[in-house]
């Protein structure tokens, strides 16, 4: 799964995919261990990881459109997530006991604490789905704006509070509020602060617009945050300048079967490799492809083998070059010589005939070649003394 990289391009997919008949969803938070055992269950259940023309195909025929949404919540090691389904014949209706209604009042589709997906009326179309926020986060700003107002020493503080505001994503439920929190703080400043300067009402949060945003996988944006990382960023996952050698893997789960554990980092998949590569020879011998070898040790030891499946045929090829080098160390030291006259034969037979190449017409003209004992010099045209 993909990750968009800003928190607007995934509250965008979530309201487009609601205003086209997503109206049933189930909705949590889980922590990032957890996120991607989460993802591989619904992908198995539902078939979350169809592409768009899949899902319209699936839709024509009856059944029900599925979709799984993740964000990582800021300040946290925690993702939001969202479930979300068409009616029709799925088993999200079957399993998902606690799937709620978009448009219920009881059931809305909230992103945390903070925003909330509801239906707006329009004045000359039909009501659209917007996002705005929840009454507990509009009553948070007020109290923000009265406590900024009544601190009469300087006017940095409520400015603070309005650039703060002018951030928002800017939907349609959102610039309203902005623009009724915008009257609010007026009321209050012309109420407590007669004698200061007169208000000027700031800027609303600007129009969103829908692009194409940068996409991050999941499996990286689970590892930086277990390593301590914010979930989006440009430096590498684990650097081995700004962390100690021992370090450089992360423990988050053990092995049942073996009981050994399993690490989290750059080295990963090596080190699972060389713990597992008696295995692979044995899936080797009984002429197992590549990829379902791969697919086994996903399915053990997680993301660490969501890689590419030329690069974990090159790694296999390692791991097995690695395992294998200490039995070639003792098995050379009892080789026995060879024969010198076999060593000679052998030599003879391997020995390539020298390619023989054509001369120029240059060589040939002015110049010494393998063969000829003088240097052979060609007139282009002989004098007329010479001819008589």
């Amino acid at each position: 799964m993909q990750i968009p990289v800003h928190k607007t391009s995934v509250m965008q997919a979530i309201q487009s995919a609601v205003a086209r008949g997503y109206t049933w969803h189930v909705s949590g938070v889980v922590s990032a261990e957890k996120l991607l055992a989460l993802e591989e269950k619904f992908a198995e259940r539902y078939d979350i990881g169809l592409s768009r023309w899949q899902r319209c195909r699936q839709r024509q025929k009856g059944a029900a459109g599925v979709r799984f949404f993740a964000y990582p919540e800021q300040g946290t090691t925690r993702f939001l997530w969202w479930l979300l389904f068409t009616d029709g014949e799925n088993a999200a209706f079957q399993r998902e006991h606690e799937r709620r209604q978009v448009s219920d009042k009881y059931g809305r589709l909230s992103w945390g604490t903070e925003f909330e997906l509801v239906q707006l009326p329009s004045l000359k179309a039909k009501p659209t789905w917007s996002w705005r926020m929840t009454r507990e986060r509009v009553q948070e700003w007020q109290g923000e704006i009265q406590a900024a107002i009544r601190t009469t020493r300087s006017d940095d503080a409520i400015k603070a509070v309005m650039a703060r505001l002018v951030r928002l994503p800017g939907f349609k439920g959102v610039r309203q509020q902005v623009f009724e929190l915008h009257g609010f703080a007026k009321k209050d400043w012309g109420r407590i602060r007669r004698k200061a300067n007169s208000w000027k009402p700031p800027a609303r949060p600007g129009y969103v617009r829908f692009r194409s945003d940068e996409t991050v996988p999941a499996a990286r944006v689970v590892q930086r945050l277990l390593v301590g990382q914010e979930p989006f960023g440009t430096e590498p996952v684990l650097s081995k300048q700004e962390r100690p050698e021992e370090e450089t893997m992360v423990v988050v789960n053990a092995d049942r079967e073996t009981g050994l554990p399993i690490p989290r980092g750059r080295d990963a998949c090596r080190v699972l490799l060389i713990r597992e590569v008696e295995q692979i020879q044995t899936f080797i011998a009984e002429r197992w492809s590549y990829e379902s070898i791969r697919l086994w040790l996903l399915d053990r030891y997680g993301a660490a083998f969501d890689i590419p499946l030329p690069a974990f045929r090159e790694r296999v090829r390692r791991a097995l070059q690695v395992k294998a080098a200490p039995v070639l160390k003792e098995v050379s030291r009892t080789i026995i010589q060879p024969d010198p006259v076999v060593e000679q034969a052998e030599e003879k037979k391997n020995e390539q005939p020298e390619k023989t190449r054509r001369l120029t017409w240059e060589e040939k003209r002015a110049g010494r070649f393998p063969g000829s004992g003088t240097t052979v010099v060609h007139n282009s045209k002989p004098n007329r003394d010479e001819l008589y």
